[in-house]
């Protein structure tokens, strides 16, 4: 049976598929014969490398570095497709993760760092809808803001049309210049290289305590409630775990911001700007986060401003 070669088909359809267990590359020693359970083996000229299953090398006495998780690609891609290979190695890379690809004659098989498997996982099935996730860039500016324009046109105080132009549109052209700007907390969501999502997380505090305060976050208004700011929050919430902050702040839903382990900032001990906002100020408290936070969270300095 021929393998599918067109790109759209092929990300559209590959279901990436986690194989349990850890992975290793380890080099055979010359002129030993193959044994043991050996998942894949690469013959150059400086020696063969295998791989297989982590306690499979420890059982051989075989060395390693790199431990991976094995993701397939269920598609049958054909050889000579182009851009699947290209397409899966950029996403996987705007997400921070190295990728080893192993080319099977009826699939493709990906090697990430074991501890990333499952934002490896997230980001392919996002790919699988034609979503990529990247850090802003200078160039991006005015998309972003025309995005914003068209995501807050209705309002989401009063559910009516905004006249003129969204006041989150000036507030986020402001936090790009502004002193608390993170650029890798500024994040794009893209489907065919149009930015239709996007979320910006500048500083703020807490006393002397650095938290994040979390907005504005946008997403087309056609495509809404398809995943995508949820993506957003989630890869917001590992770029900071990562960056060792102790939590995010903002103002939003009640309904949909706990599905992400936000709480009421009152019972962190972190009172809100505005007393009016009530348990709609939220807070997600990261791994570093402190005991015996108290006091008023302060956004950047255009929030205050606003």
């Amino acid at each position: 049976m021929a393998g599918e070669s067109d790109l759209a088909t092929l990300l559209k359809s590959m279901h990436p598929l986690l194989r349990d267990g850890d992975y290793v590359y380890a080099l055979w020693a010359h002129g030993k014969p193959l044994e043991g359970n050996i998942e894949a083996a690469v013959r150059e000229a400086e020696g063969l490398t295998v791989v297989l299953r982590r306690e499979e090398a420890d059982r051989l006495g075989l060395s390693y570095d790199f431990v991976a998780a094995w993701i397939t690609l269920q598609i049958h891609s054909a050889l000579e497709a182009v851009g699947l290979t290209a397409a899966v190695s950029s996403a996987l890379t705007a997400a921070g993760i190295s990728c080893n690809v192993l080319a099977g004659f009826h699939h493709d098989h990906l090697l990430v760092p074991s501890a990333g498997r499952r934002r490896a996982m997230e980001v392919l099935e996002l790919l699988g809808r034609g979503v990529v996730l990247r850090t802003e860039r200078q160039p991006d500016r005015e998309e972003v803001l025309a995005l914003t324009a068209s995501a807050f046109s209705i309002s989401p105080v009063t559910g009516l049309p905004v006249d003129g132009v969204p006041p989150e549109v000036n507030l986020l052209r402001e936090l790009f210049e502004c002193e608390e700007y993170l650029p890798e907390l500024s994040i794009v969501a893209e489907i065919g290289g149009e930015i239709v999502g996007h979320v910006i997380s500048t500083r703020g505090w807490v006393g002397d305590l650095e938290l994040l305060g979390l907005g504005p976050l946008s997403v087309q208004p056609h495509l809404q409630r398809r995943g995508i700011g949820s993506a957003l929050l989630r890869e917001t919430a590992r770029r900071a775990e990562d960056a060792g902050e102790p939590g995010i702040a903002l103002l939003g839903s009640t309904e949909f911001y706990p599905r992400f382990g936000f709480l009421p900032a009152r019972t962190l001990g972190v009172t809100a700007p505005d007393p009016a906002w009530g348990d709609h100020f939220q807070l997600l408290p990261l791994k570093t986060w402190p005991d015996g936070v108290s006091g008023t969270f302060r956004y950047a300095s255009p929030f205050r401003a606003a």
